[in-house]
């Protein structure tokens, strides 16, 4: 039986932490995330600041709080690396093992930090820490959902992975704790999946870890800004989300075929029922370009094949 999360030892107790920020071109809105990720109650961090490349006045914005507080360092990558690459690049300049992975425009409770460190230290199976999450309008004023779990305060890493892999959403968001040591282990962020890598290195931790969760939504998920590449969907996207899937199931049974093929099969009949909800969304809102495009992905993207 997992132990009791123990809130008993004092914050001055707590390991020294890093804080990635990935951002990329929201200047306008970066300070809401750094102005709560400095108010945290657990102060004993750095605030490593990973900017991919922003052709915006993301860097300028950045300097001001790294003047302000000593915690701060900004970092620019010379080349746009996308969010995989931009993963490996912040948690390579992590000087912590327990390494806070957050996002620009998103705003965190005080306690974050200090519950997400807490969760590690009390479960040394954990390989990250995850929690319930509100996400805020379009204004980023009002909480219009809650993400919530009944998951218990430890989460079997095999059992975890069961559920996920056979279901179309993701419980765990990008924005976690994670055992840097770990994650270099695994390998690290796969940049041949720049959008969804995150997904797919939860599935590699589970397989060899398990997950703490915190049934508390500490932090406030923006909506993505009209524009952007991934508020729609898109074919590049799903290339990435049907291969985690396929590589998962592989993974998760490398020496049983028997299980592998079931499981493939599976997932084969969860994805496209999937699809067939994008060919739906594409008819109700005349996207005929994205029909088309999606004969061509169907075509060179079976789901039914011999394994």
């Amino acid at each position: 039986m997992a132990r009791a999360y123990d809130p008993g030892i004092a914050a001055s107790e707590l390991p020294f932490v890093s804080i990635c920020l990935l951002t990329y071109k929201r200047a306008a809105i970066l300070p809401r995330s750094l102005d709560t990720l400095l108010n945290q109650t657990h102060a004993n961090f750095e605030l490593i600041i990973n900017d991919d490349k922003s052709p915006d006045n993301t860097e300028e914005v950045c300097y001001t709080y790294e003047q302000r507080d000593a915690r701060v360092r900004y970092f620019r990558n010379d080349q746009n690396l996308r969010y995989a690459g931009n993963q490996n690049m912040a948690l390579s300049r992590a000087r912590s093992d327990y390494v806070a992975i957050v996002h620009d425009g998103d705003t965190y409770r005080s306690d974050l930090i200090e519950k997400w460190t807490r969760a590690l230290v009390t479960y040394p199976s954990a390989a990250f820490v995850f929690n319930a999450a509100n996400v805020l309008d379009e204004a980023g004023q009002e909480v219009i959902k809650t993400y919530r779990h009944s998951y218990p305060p430890l989460v079997r890493g095999l059992d975890l992975f069961d559920e996920m892999v056979r279901s179309p959403g993701s419980p765990v968001f990008g924005i976690v704790m994670v055992r840097k040591s770990h994650v270099i282990n695994a390998g690290g962020f796969d940049t041949s999946l720049p959008v969804l890598g995150d997904i797919d290195m939860w599935f590699r931790l589970l397989l060899m870890h398990d997950a703490a969760y915190i049934a508390e939504p500490l932090l406030n998920a923006a909506q993505r800004e009209y524009g952007h590449p991934n508020r729609r969907p898109n074919w590049e996207i799903r290339d990435e989300y049907e291969r985690i899937y396929f590589a998962a199931a592989k993974r998760r049974y490398p020496n049983q075929p028997e299980c592998y093929v079931r499981l493939r099969r599976d997932i084969g009949f969860m994805l496209l029922k999937s699809r067939l909800l994008l060919l739906a969304w594409a008819v109700r809102h005349g996207e005929f370009k994205f029909l088309r495009e999606a004969a061509a992905f169907m075509r060179s993207h079976p789901l039914f094949v011999d394994a």
